[in-house]
């Protein structure tokens, strides 16, 4: 279990130097209140920034920065994980990042995403899977239906603690390469040799017989070996002719050139939906759904203006990308065939510089001998031979063993796969899942069912069992719905003993789209939590008396403070 104790910070947003510290794990229930822009949600801020290296909320890093002192950003996060203390301490002006277990520093890695990525291993969460299980906020939160498929599978993995099968397939994939590449070398030490005894078997022959040939015979097969020599080395030649005019482009740099594209056509599409959310909001509403201040027309013309220009230059880009993207395909399908032709071109002129060694070894043996310089020569050549068959039938052996080392990793490669184990284990998961999300949909005052398939997607049927998908719901219901998965995730969790954690938090969830009824129900479902920390944060306090604590943040100044009045 991890069991989050503190966050500190300091210098961070509106805080300043005198640190704010929240205990996390001090009573089952906090309720941290304030107006806005006290400073309430910058806990969910700094808790994460301290443990991933980015904030919770889209603000890049520099504005992380108090903007009256400017420097000296610093933010600890104390945590315990099967009874071994951890601290993380992340900051800024100067730079800093140490992970401390037991109160001893972990060594630095070469590099900080190895660092990081130490410290995600100790907690068993990725930053997708922290803000699911931990984090349900009204500012950033991706809702778990709103994920794609595969990051909705990675989520899940980390829940059922099957994450192992992924890293092992990982290894497997290298594994497999590696066994590809021996196969090959073995292949051509193969052919090496069999060129090696084919021109031994040749030289013997030749040896044998060689006693009833005459001078000129000898001569003659000279002539006829410096022919095959000559017109061997002008093929080489011509090899090395065309490989000398191939170009070889970096297919690794190719791809990754688009995946940028695809990266970038991505950001594009989801920025036009924001775009047009936003467009949408100011087309349909006069009133500020946070504030309930309204909106002037002024204000919603300007806004519409600047994000309708926005729209406009986003459209523009999207034919940009589509041509970068279709460029990109036409040279990576063009740079393979040039690979594949180098490959190609670089194999004949192997076997070409084989054959010519081995018409070597025969010019060098042809040479008018006394019958005990053949019997001699005769010895020594099957001496050799036995030398190369010997090798050739080790060799035969070692590929044998290849082949079938990398057929069983072929079998692994089936089981890791996502239709393989994981799919077994998280289709024995499912029912419970589904049973539990329906428990909560139903406690909440839901009147469908909900079911997740194997496939991750989901099946919402009403009770006349007309069916409906997740957007086409309301906020509310919505947020139903991600209240239901989030207390089922934590409940797996807790049954695998995998990311279980104390630590639930809510930013202004109550204050949102649920109604009244659902939002008293999430008070009696958060209070029945067992072994679990929860912190709710609110702009408003009237729901204090189902706490154990209330901390309530403040503006003294530039800066923000925090009291507790509840202890």
């Amino acid at each position: 279990m991890i069991l989050f104790k503190t966050v500190s910070y300091k210098n961070f947003l509106s805080t300043g130097n005198v640190p704010n510290i929240i205990m996390l794990n001090r009573v089952p229930s906090i309720l941290i209140t304030g107006q806005n822009g006290a400073g309430k949600s910058t806990v969910l801020d700094a808790l994460c920034f301290g443990i991933f290296g980015k904030p919770y909320r889209n603000i890049s890093k520099p504005q992380l920065m108090n903007t009256v002192n400017e420097k000296g950003l610093e933010v600890e996060v104390e945590f315990e994980v099967n009874e071994v203390n951890y601290k993380v301490i992340r900051g800024v002006k100067p730079n800093k990042f140490e992970i401390y277990r037991n109160d001893q520093l972990i060594p630095h890695d070469a590099a900080i995403k190895d660092y990081q990525k130490k410290l995600e291993d100790i907690i068993g969460l990725n930053y997708k899977a922290f803000t699911q299980i931990v984090i349900l906020g009204s500012a950033r939160y991706q809702s778990f239906m709103d994920l794609p498929t595969n990051d909705r599978r990675v989520i899940i993995e980390e829940i059922l603690d099957i994450t192992v099968f992924s890293k092992m397939n990982t290894i497997l994939k290298t594994k497999i390469q590696n066994t590809e590449l021996d196969i090959k070398e073995n292949d051509y030490q193969k052919e090496i040799y069999k060129t090696k005894i084919t021109g031994q078997k040749g030289l013997i022959n030749s040896i044998v017989n060689r006693s009833k040939e005459s001078e000129e015979k000898i001569v003659q097969e000279k002539n006829k070996i410096d022919g095959q020599i000559s017109l061997l080395d002008e093929k080489i030649q011509q090899s090395d002719s065309e490989i000398n005019q191939i170009v070889l482009v970096d297919l690794n740099e190719l791809h990754d050139k688009l995946n940028n594209a695809k990266f970038k056509g991505q950001e594009i599409k989801k920025k036009r939906h924001d775009v047009d959310n936003r467009i949408s909001f100011y087309k349909t509403n006069d009133h500020c759904h946070v504030c309930t201040q309204a909106i002037s027309e002024d204000i919603k013309n300007e806004q519409l203006t600047a994000l309708e220009a926005e729209a406009e230059k986003l459209e523009s880009l999207k034919p940009v990308v589509l041509s970068t993207y279709s460029k990109l395909e036409d040279k990576i399908s063009e740079a393979t065939d040039v690979q594949e032709n180098y490959n190609s071109i670089i194999e004949v002129k192997k076997d070409l510089i084989n054959q010519r060694k081995a018409l070597y070894t025969l010019y060098g043996n042809l040479t008018s001998r006394t019958q005990e310089s053949d019997e001699r020569s005769l010895k020594d050549a099957q001496k050799d031979l036995e030398v190369y068959d010997t090798e050739y039938k080790k060799l035969e052996k070692e590929g044998h063993e290849l082949v079938e080392l990398k057929h069983y990793y072929e079998i692994c490669k089936i089981l890791l796969k996502d239709d393989g184990i994981k799919a077994k284990i998280i289709k024995q998961y499912l029912p419970v899942m589904n049973q539990l999300i329906n428990q909560y949909l139903d406690r909440m005052g839901a009147n469908y069912s909900f079911h997740l398939d194997e496939s991750f997607n989901e099946v919402i049927k009403s009770r006349y069992r007309d069916s409906f998908s997740y957007a086409s719901f309301s906020e509310g219901e919505k947020m139903r719905i991600d209240l239901a998965l989030m207390f089922t995730w934590r409940e797996v969790a807790k049954l695998k003993n995998s990311v279980n954690t104390n630590l639930l938090i809510m930013d202004e969830v109550g204050d949102s789209s649920l109604d009244a009824d659902a939002t008293d129900v999430l008070w009696d479902i958060l209070a029945g939590l067992e072994n679990t920390n929860v912190l709710v944060i609110s702009h408003k306090g009237q729901n204090g008396d189902r706490f154990k604590s209330l901390i309530e943040f403040y503006k003294d100044g530039n800066f923000s403070k925090i009291k507790d009045s509840k202890k």
